[in-house]
């Protein structure tokens, strides 16, 4: 009599604790068409004659972003095993609701009164909590931004776009600085997103000819320093990481002090000498600021009869909500977002992140408006990512979950 056996199915595998794709594999992640659409406009800072004054088209695709992210289930959570990063939130809160009770107690000296300014941060807050949740899907968002810059620069060429810097890329951006920014941070996060090393090298060689046709010189240096911690990351361990910062602080400075007026900029007095007249405002103003800060959207100064806000980012934050948030943010940028001190190294894809915000904290030396930014947030949430990769690496496997190796995957009962 013939033998009759039960068909044979392969022993299904269980993925490692906290298991997740973008965490361990992100540039081989498809992208989603309507989170790649919300990132392709979410830096438009055009305002249309139609729309309320002050809300532009940037601000209402990160309210957008929000909102979508609210309706899906998250991916994963800040807090527990194995990512025990469940005091970010608080943290966050708690530094926030300080900035707050500063401006109420505080006569209101902002420009459009600091309960709008409250809400952009709230909003951009939000919009890092559904990235780093997987609500919104990080690497399609990071892909349609670039796309979206991409597009932002051949219109810019082809005199479609808008040009109050002339000749210097600026587009639907309207600030050749915040261009600077989002083409180094989005350059920068892209390559990370990028498995082949040809690809990486097109990417970092539009994205410094990109950032160089913005004119901005501190996005220069910027993106010099990303790559080199690009670069030189995956190879360092904690000792090694924190020489590599201060080395770049060091060639920033000499850059600045040295360098800043050479070459094609040369021809930077005017614009130059205006800038010095804004910071040496500010500087007063920053000694005249009491520990607490004076409240949100007080970062500017009055020259000449007009309106000129800050060109640095630590003042700007020390002046709106003193020390309490000018060290929050510099803290949680340098230990999450690079994570400076984080034991271990990084893979290529979680180097690039810590990069991005690398970058972030160059550009606050001489850009007034940063750490609050869509922008700064994109990257400090794909540090955090890169935070909770390492994080569940380094967890060991429970001892009975079975491991996706060969010989698990070619296992077969009947």
């Amino acid at each position: 009599m013939a033998r009759v056996t039960e068909p044979r199915t392969r022993t299904p595998v269980a993925s490692p604790p906290g298991g997740d794709v973008v965490l361990d594999r992100p540039a081989a992640e498809p992208t989603r068409v309507v989170d790649a659409l919300l990132g392709a406009f979410a830096l438009v800072a055009v305002t249309p004659s139609w729309f309320p004054n002050g809300l532009s088209v940037g601000l209402l695709v990160l309210a957008v972003t929000v909102a979508v992210g609210a309706t899906r289930r998250p991916v994963r959570h800040l807090t527990g095993a194995p990512y025990r990063l469940g005091w970010f939130v608080p943290l966050m809160l708690t530094v926030f609701a300080f900035a707050v009770a500063v401006s109420i107690a505080t006569p209101d000296d902002s420009i459009n009164g600091w309960p709008r300014r409250a809400l952009r941060l709230v909003l951009v807050m939000a919009f890092l909590l559904v990235v780093v949740s997987g609500r919104i899907h990080y690497p399609s968002f990071v892909r349609g931004l670039a796309a979206g810059l991409a597009a932002n620069a051949a219109l810019f060429e082809a005199g479609l776009a808008p040009t109050p810097y002339g000749d210097y890329l600026s587009g639907f951006l309207l600030d050749k600085n915040v261009a600077g920014l989002a083409y180094t941070v989005t350059g920068l996060l892209l390559v990370g997103l990028t498995q082949r090393t040809s690809s990486q090298l097109v990417i970092l060689t539009a994205t410094s000819w990109l950032v160089w046709t913005t004119g901005s010189r501190t996005s220069i240096a910027a993106l010099a320093c990303g790559i080199a911690w690009l670069l030189l990351r995956p190879h360092l361990g904690r000792f090694g990481r924190l020489a590599l910062a201060a080395v770049l602080a060091a060639a920033i400075q000499v850059i600045e002090t040295r360098y800043a007026r050479v070459g094609v900029f040369a021809n930077r007095d005017g614009t130059d000498a205006l800038r010095q007249r804004i910071d040496a405002a500010s500087s007063g103003k920053v000694e005249d600021t009491p520990w607490p800060g004076q409240g949100l959207g007080s970062a500017y100064v009055f020259l000449d009869g007009r309106t000129f806000l800050f060109h640095n980012s630590y003042w700007s934050a020390f002046v709106e909500g003193g020390w309490v948030l000018a060290v929050a943010y510099v803290a949680v940028t340098l230990l999450v977002g690079v994570g400076l001190l984080r034991p271990g190294r990084a893979t290529r894809t979680w180097a690039a992140a810590e990069a991005a915000n690398v970058a972030v904290l160059v550009c606050a030396l001489r850009l007034g408006e940063v750490f609050g930014t869509t922008t700064g947030m994109l990257a400090l949430g794909a540090g955090l990512l890169g935070a909770m990769a390492a994080r569940r690496a380094a967890e060991p496997p429970p001892p009975d979950t079975p491991t996706e190796s060969p010989a698990a995957l070619g296992t077969l009962t009947r």
